[in-house]
């Protein structure tokens, strides 16, 4: 229970942080799925409308999955 011993930091800029939480999950669902938008979004529970406004809003591209950073 060290967890409780030692409490994590919080991000200074919330929404920052979570743009790239939700960008790091995008990602590694359109890897697992090969890109295809519509399967990695049902595997997220998002319509492909949403996984494109998504891509776009934080700046995805297919290039994405071939960059290993």
């Amino acid at each position: 229970m060290s967890r409780a011993a030692e409490p994590e930091s919080l991000p200074t800029d919330l929404a920052r942080y979570l743009d790239e939480v939700e960008r790091e999950i995008l990602v590694r669902a359109l890897e697992r799925h090969g890109f295809n938008r519509t399967a990695a979004g049902a595997s997220l529970g998002l319509s492909l409308r949403q996984m494109r406004y998504r891509m776009a809003r934080l700046g995805i591209t297919e290039s994405e999955a071939s960059d290993p950073a």
